[in-house]
């Protein structure tokens, strides 16, 4: 039982910390288009990532089950290259801005769009993983969606969630996607017992 708490706790960690990025852009839309739209679009687009990695784990499963472990490449390589881009101080991302009035559906690909890093570092842990742990890496994430959006709407009102700590905390997705891919490169062989 502690196994799948520690696995879902690592899924939520992940989730979290590779949408700082998404925190701010929604902290940001929900003083300038309202709460609830963003909010919404913001789940919206979390559920799609969270499906989309998890239909990839268990295609990956029924295709190349012995070769899952080797799509910890993907967040390792991310995560090495964002950090070489913070290193050098040259991030070419750059942030897409929303008029006030946008709707839903261009909230939820804004956030889409921002959830690349969600899903490369989620789709190969969750693909790694017995079908137990998925779950529990699910349920994981989904929780962490959930605890963001409630910042979100916490924290918009709040002056302490302004884009100074979302930057600081920002700069651990590298080491995050870094230690994910090591993760799944090094532990593929054990969930196949």
């Amino acid at each position: 039982m502690l196994d799948f708490v520690l696995f879902g706790l690592s899924a939520f960690m992940a989730q979290i910390l590779t949408n700082l990025d998404n925190l701010a852009a929604l902290l940001a839309l929900t003083l300038v288009s309202g709460a609830k739209r963003s909010v919404v679009g913001f789940l919206l687009a979390q559920v799609i990532v969270i499906s989309a990695a998890l239909l990839l784990a268990l295609g990956v499963e029924d295709v190349v089950p012995h070769w899952a472990g080797y799509l910890g490449l993907i967040p390792l390589s991310l995560g090495i290259l964002a950090l070489i881009r913070q290193k050098r101080g040259s991030d070419t991302e750059t942030r897409p801005n929303l008029d006030t009035g946008a709707s839903v559906i261009m909230v939820t690909l804004l956030f889409i769009s921002l959830s690349m890093d969600t899903f490369a570092v989620l789709a190969p842990l969750l693909a790694d993983s017995a079908p137990a742990f998925r779950t529990a890496g699910v349920i994981g994430a989904v929780l962490a969606a959930l605890g963001l959006a409630t910042v979100a709407l916490l924290g918009a009102k709040a002056p302490f969630m302004s884009g100074t700590l979302a930057q600081r905390l920002e700069r651990l997705v590298p080491y995050v996607m870094i230690c994910a891919g090591l993760y799944i490169l090094s532990n593929s062989w054990t969930d196949a017992i």
